[in-house]
């Protein structure tokens, strides 16, 4: 189902034509360095450009920069997206979650406890790096295209990671419950990356590495977005899943 999108210009990393132009020159620029010093596209991570890094967030001012959110999605959970956009990650997004599959009878009471007692929201239970007070997109859509294998199973198993993680092994039984649940789900969200006034968004490698590696023709250049605003429902682009055109 396709939304109706803020009408600010829409720049997509994988669609040269809506980069803006002066984000293309200095893209330009620094891909024909990288080809001067045969620098293979594929390692397009190993360029030194994070100097650049500023100066292409600069760039974006006045844009919005196309990004994916890869899950798996009930219904009701769709309908919350299309009502309220996208919720930054704590622990009462997940029991939210875990409230709302019991009352309409996905989980039991005892499936229920369980993920709510262990999951990445509960203190002591983190696991590596920090999911919490941020929604975690994808630049390009090469992250599925090319089957990376986190996005891989951010479609297989139900309630993202933070839900998930600790279940995939140890609990096999529940594991098979999380994939039984939702359908896999792209949620395409338009985001402000040079906001004035907002914490600069952690993008791992960086933007301009995607930008330089896409212009030297690596197409699964990506980048991940650890976003640490809210996404309201009016930048939400699409939702699809198996069977809309767009996903398939």
């Amino acid at each position: 189902m396709l939304m109706e999108p803020v009408g600010l210009p829409i720049v997509d990393v994988d669609v040269p034509a809506t980069w803006p132009a002066p984000l293309v020159g200095l893209v330009g620029e620094l891909a024909d360095k990288a080809r001067l010093s045969v620098h293979a596209p594929e390692n397009y991570q190993d360029l030194d450009l994070t100097s650049h890094e500023d100066t292409a967030l600069a760039l974006l001012e006045g844009h919005l920069v196309r990004a994916r959110h890869h899950t798996r999605l009930l219904d009701h959970e769709k309908d919350a997206i299309r009502a309220q956009g996208l919720r930054l990650l704590d622990a009462q997004l997940v029991n939210d979650r875990l409230h709302q599959a019991h009352a309409l009878g996905y989980l039991t009471v005892q499936e229920r406890e369980r993920l709510q007692a262990v999951n990445e929201t509960v203190p002591g239970q983190r696991g590596r790096g920090r999911r919490e007070g941020q929604v975690c997109l994808t630049l390009s859509a090469a992250a599925q295209l090319h089957h990376v294998h986190g996005i891989h199973r951010l479609l297989t198993y139900w309630g993202g990671e933070a839900i998930y993680r600790q279940h995939g092994e140890g609990s096999p039984a529940l594991a098979t419950k999380l994939r039984s649940l939702g359908v896999p789900s792209v949620v395409t969200a338009l985001l402000d990356l040079a906001a004035a006034g907002q914490q600069r968004p952690s993008i791992f490698p960086s933007l301009v590495h995607v930008f330089v590696g896409k212009a030297l023709g690596h197409d699964p250049a990506n980048a991940d977005v650890f976003y640490e605003s809210p996404i309201p429902l009016q930048r939400i682009e699409s939702i699809v899943s198996p069977g809309d055109l767009a996903y398939d």
